[in-house]
Parts: structure tokens; sequence; C-alpha cells
């Protein structure tokens, strides 16, 4: 910005998206079928940095690309990324008009959406791709089968629609080693396939054009021979594996072993190197006290920033290729550390807050558990406002 040196900033190598990329789209093929892939990089591509990520995906070969909203999918555009773009929420029927112009696929499942994308359509002279979304456990945004067929045949109806697609989303296949709910989804979906696809057939349309697609990122690692005309997923693209429980069920099921390289890590400078005495109160609430002559070091970043504030007096940053902790309340724009093990020090040198640094490394997992959460929220939790910057590591 104005060519000055950012205080914090994300850099995202490219070329581990790429390679995630592309060990996922061979997945996608063991079973002898070319289904198209879509990656998603809603959520400011999970934090990495949507318009980079887009670019890296579409250079290693993925088809689509998978938003949360018309705004993530007008930037996109702007940007000058042209690869087809899925929106996985429900578009309102105000931003229909919108997601239309952008040629954004829309997943729908109410009246209202299909009348809007008809009318988007007719007025603007291009089709409105629509997806409809089926319930099958997660009980958020589909509609049960009966009405799912009600909303096709108004779909079919409806001059400018066009009916690509059919979807549904798993609820509890991340979180456990059971997978005999995800069993029964896929179950139900595959059933809700087939009668969309005769009701195609009845209406004289071309039952095998339709676009079925239910996966993520752990159904792909767990089947990656399960049948579908469309694979989607996340996380994995950015190296990271949904959950323990994923890999371990992965290992379970015998599959070969997949090398996912993590592509993000988080950096600031250190602001300012203080000497304070034993005893010294340290930051908002006084929250800790020195138990030795300390060395502090000041970060000019904080919870403004995505640094999440549970992590006052529990995370660590990497310095110098060593560990720092984080030492009283982390604060809006600043964090304090404890730099009396770090080594020599000095204003201006790099910190890394998640990422590697020389042989150790701070994971994205092991900041979610001091957390209490999952490492999809530390990411994506990374203020959009730090630059992004791409690098090639090539390791």
């Amino acid at each position: 910005m104005n060519g000055l040196p950012p205080l914090c900033w994300v850099e995202t190598d490219c070329a581990a998206l790429e390679h995630n990329a592309k060990v996922l789209i061979r997945e996608s093929r063991r079973s002898g079928r070319t289904p198209r892939t879509c990656v998603m990089v809603k959520g400011n591509a999970y934090g990495h940095g949507r318009v980079l990520a887009a670019r890296a995906f579409v250079r290693a070969g993925v088809d689509w690309l998978g938003v949360a909203d018309v705004f993530e999918a007008i930037a996109l555009r702007e940007a000058g990324v042209e690869a087809p773009l899925y929106n996985v929420v429900l578009t309102p029927p105000e931003h229909v008009a919108a997601a239309v112009a952008t040629d954004l696929r829309m997943v729908t499942a109410d009246v209202a959406s299909i009348a809007a994308a008809g009318a988007a359509a007719r007025a603007q002279g291009r089709p409105a791709r629509l997806h409809l979304k089926l319930e099958t456990g997660t009980h958020r945004q589909g509609v049960g089968e009966a009405e799912l067929l009600a909303l096709a045949a108004r779909c079919l109806d409806e001059e400018g629609v066009v009916l690509e697609g059919i979807a549904s989303h798993y609820a509890d296949i991340e979180d456990t080693t059971d997978h005999a709910f995800a069993t029964a989804q896929r179950t139900a979906f595959d059933h809700g396939v087939a009668a969309l696809r005769s009701l195609l057939a009845a209406r004289d349309r071309d039952p095998s054009a339709l676009i079925a697609h239910t996966s993520n990122s752990a159904a792909l690692l767990l089947w990656p021979d399960h049948g579908a005309d469309l694979v989607r997923f996340g996380i994995a693209a950015y190296g990271l594996w949904p959950s323990k429980e994923t890999f371990l069920s992965a290992q379970q099921l015998g599959r070969r072993p997949i090398a996912l390289r993590p592509s993000l890590c988080w950096k600031t400078r250190v602001a300012q190197v203080k000497d304070v005495p034993v005893g010294a109160d340290v930051g908002y609430g006084r929250t800790f006290r020195t138990l030795r002559p300390t060395r502090l070091g000041v970060l000019p970043m904080g919870y403004a920033d995505g640094y999440d504030r549970g992590l006052s007096s529990r995370g660590q940053v990497l310095v110098g290729g060593r560990r720092a902790p984080v030492v009283g309340r982390v604060a809006m724009n600043l964090t304090t550390v404890d730099l009396t093990d770090a080594g020599p020090v000095q204003r201006g040198d790099e910190v890394v807050v998640l990422g590697r640094q020389g042989e150790e490394a701070i994971t994205a997992e092991s900041m979610a558990a001091a957390l209490g959460t999952i490492h999809y929220e530390v990411t994506t939790r990374i203020a959009e406002r730090l630059p992004r910057i791409a690098v090639e590591t090539g390791g």
C-alpha cells in the first residue's frame, strides 16, 4: 500500500496450492471417471486470498470455483477470473439479477428465487443456471425430495432457467470415524438424484446432463471412487486435513497416503524490544506478571487482524526459529511476547504467527486446539485487509 511495507501480512505458497489441487483431482479420478472439480475459494479462500488462490487452482486444472455470495463472485470477475463460479449458499431473490450477470451458478430451494432467476435471464438474454438443494440430514438449506421435484418442475417451466444440477451436503463426516449417518445421507441423495432424472426423462429432457454433487474434502478423501458428476472440496486444497478423524478413517480404509502441503504463512515484525524487571505487569488487566528479568517483544497485530484474544498468555509465535510465548492479553492491534529465551532479537525481525520458520512450525491445528475451535476458523478469520502475497517455495 503506497509502497510502505506491511505491519502484518500473509504469504500464500501458490505452488503448494497447485500441488494439493492436482493431488485431489487425481483422487477424484481413481474410479476411472472424470468428474468436474470445484474447489472452494469462499471466505477469502479460507484466509489464503481469493484471487491468488483462484488463479493457482485454475492453473492446476480445477474446473469450477466455489463462493458463498455474489459479492465474492463479483470480486473474482473484476480480477479477471473467468472460471465457472458456483455459489454454495442460497442466493436471495434480490441478488439473483447480479448473480446472473456474473454467470454465477446458484443453489436454490424456493420458488421466489426461481422466478427471479427466470426474470433476470430473460432481461439479460443469458441463462440462469440453478442447482437444487436436496435435504438429506443437515437441515439447513435444502428441501425434501417431494418438494425438490416440484421445484424442478417449476425450473423446467421457467423460460431462461437451466436446471443444471442437484446438490446436498454431509452433516457428520469429519467429526467421527463412524460414517453410518453419512452413508445414509449418500443413499438418500442417490435416491433423490434418480427421482429427478426420472422427472427429466418424463419431460423430454436429457437426464444425463444433470450434474449431481454432494462431496466435500472428507468425502473425497474417504470415498474417491463414489460416482459423482462434480466433486467439491475445500480445506484439503489448502494443505490441511479436514480433521484427525478423517485422517484416521482414511488409514482404516486402507487409503494410500495423500501428500498435502500447507500453503499459508502469517507474518509480522517485532515493533519494539524492551527489558523489564521481575514483577512487571504486562498488558490490559495486568493478567501477566514477570517472574524473572524478561525481554519483551511488542508485535503490531492483535484481534483486529484475526489473532484471537483467546490466545492471551496461551499462544506462541516463532522468532529466529524459536518459540516465543504470548504474555498478557492480546489487544486490538498489539500483542506482547516473551523473547527472553528466543536468542538475539531486534526491532524489525520477522515473526511467524502461523506457519513454519526454520525447523519449528505453528500449525493451524495447534492454534485451533488452544482456542477450542477448528482450523477452518483459524485461517478464515485472518483479517481480509491484510495483504496476501503469493510466493512459490517449491518445497
